[in-house]
């Protein structure tokens, strides 16, 4: 049996008493904890291992919080870091974030920062993880861009020239591969009559005319195959001296990788990897956005809070693996539920939040259906062997009321762990 692996933490706090506490509340929460005594060993130990993720004492000898924090600026496959710390000071805070900490926590002395601790380490986490994803990403699209530069060079792209009248006189095989015509029959074309409507045929006189005054000009557009697929492309038009008179060459570029490429980049920065919902990089810019909506249109804002009842149960005993397809199939389940203006967002580990814009009192009605639903299909026992049961908190938001958004948002969090422990007792 193949066990997943748990998330590693290094811990430098050179308080022993401190060290050992989180240690053991991190531990009960499944994560694997190594602990250092001060900055200089950390550092050692990070060069020596691999982790996943550094928490940080501000206050330590030989070498403070953020003097480690500059050394692992340094490390390219540095882990992502939080810094704690007892004085919650601005500046401290402001040089720790400059410094490199993607998160930054103040202890109180009634520890209740554990608490939270666990959800901005996930946080911390997927971040770093949807910031690694995205520069690899980048990284193959300009490597991808530089394939698509030597092909060009070796004429691997199509080249079309036309006559003055705009029609094909000559094209390379890579064209003809390109839009599945043979020869004989893409000669009796021309460019314009390759473009997808009006639009692309738009774009193609203006790049035509400043041909003809002999500029060049590269554009975007979509053409048509043979078959009828749109092909999107890179058209680098320019004037062709010939003894035939002037002629218009075309070197076309199918440009597919690249936008499945953007695409892919775009859907990254938006959504959760694991369930698809929107994830809490895109929870901020919709808020702004809905906020603006409401207070233009005077439409109240609902929000349903949702958590996985015994999810730590449910990864404990049935593996990792279950937990995921446990929290693929409620993301599933919601996103068939709600309506499609509404936005399902995936708020942290086990816990999704669904905004509900323009409602007048229906997010109770959003929420009775929820469960009655998941009722129906009693609570998914039948997929998984046990039922998965769902608290939800719920709160609404009205422009007149002058309260800021976030206060709703954390009515929604408040009302769902009630709901929560009605549940448990």
């Amino acid at each position: 049996m193949v066990t997943e692996q748990r998330t590693r933490i290094l811990y430098m706090e050179d308080d022993p008493g401190l060290a050992r506490l989180v240690q053991k509340r991190l531990r009960r929460e499944g994560y694997e904890v190594t602990t250092a005594a001060n900055g200089e060993i950390g550092l050692q130990m990070v060069a020596e291992n691999e982790f996943d993720i550094a928490i940080l004492d501000h206050n330590m000898p030989v070498y403070s919080g953020l003097d480690v924090l500059r050394h692992l600026a340094d490390q390219p496959l540095a882990p992502p870091t939080i810094m704690l710390t007892g004085a919650g000071s601005e500046d401290t805070a402001v040089a720790a974030m400059k410094a490199g900490a993607a998160e930054y926590i103040v202890k109180d002395a009634d520890t209740n920062y554990l608490k939270v601790l666990p959800s901005i380490i996930e946080r911390v986490i997927t971040q770093h993880w949807l910031a690694t994803e995205k520069a690899a990403a980048e990284r193959a699209l300009r490597e991808s861009e530089a394939r698509n530069r030597t092909l060009f060079e070796q004429a691997n792209d199509a080249i079309l020239i036309e006559n003055g009248d705009g029609g094909i006189i000559n094209a390379n095989d890579r064209a003809c591969e390109m839009f599945g015509y043979n020869r004989a029959k893409l000669l009796d074309l021309g460019l314009e009559d390759l473009s997808h409507g009006d639009p692309e045929r738009e774009a193609y006189a203006e790049a035509r005319q400043a041909a003809r005054n002999g500029d060049s000009l590269t554009y975007e557009t979509t053409l048509r195959r043979a078959n009828g697929d749109a092909l999107p492309v890179e058209v680098s038009m320019s004037r062709l001296s010939d003894i035939q008179g002037d002629l218009c060459l075309s070197i076309v570029r199918d440009i597919s990788e690249r936008k499945e490429f953007e695409e892919k980049l775009r859907r990254m920065a938006h959504h959760d990897s694991l369930t698809g919902a929107f994830n809490r990089h895109y929870l901020s810019e919709l808020m702004a956005n809905e906020e603006k909506r409401a207070l233009r249109y005077g439409h109240p804002i609902g929000f349903l809070m949702i958590d996985v009842n015994k999810f730590k149960h449910i990864n404990d005993h049935h593996g990792h693996q279950t937990g995921d397809a446990v929290l693929k199939r409620i993301a599933s389940f919601l996103g068939e539920t709600i309506r499609v203006t509404d936005r399902l967002v995936r708020y942290g580990g086990d816990e999704f939040l669904i905004v509900l814009p323009e409602t007048n009192g229906e997010s109770d009605f959003v929420r009775d259906r929820i469960l009655e639903h998941l009722s129906k299909l009693e609570c998914f026992e039948p997929e998984f062997g046990f039922a998965v049961t769902l608290s939800i908190g719920v709160s609404h938001w009205c422009p007149e009321s002058g309260e800021p958004l976030e206060r709703a948002l954390a009515n929604a969090d408040k009302t769902m762990y009630e709901d929560k422990r009605a549940a448990h007792s």
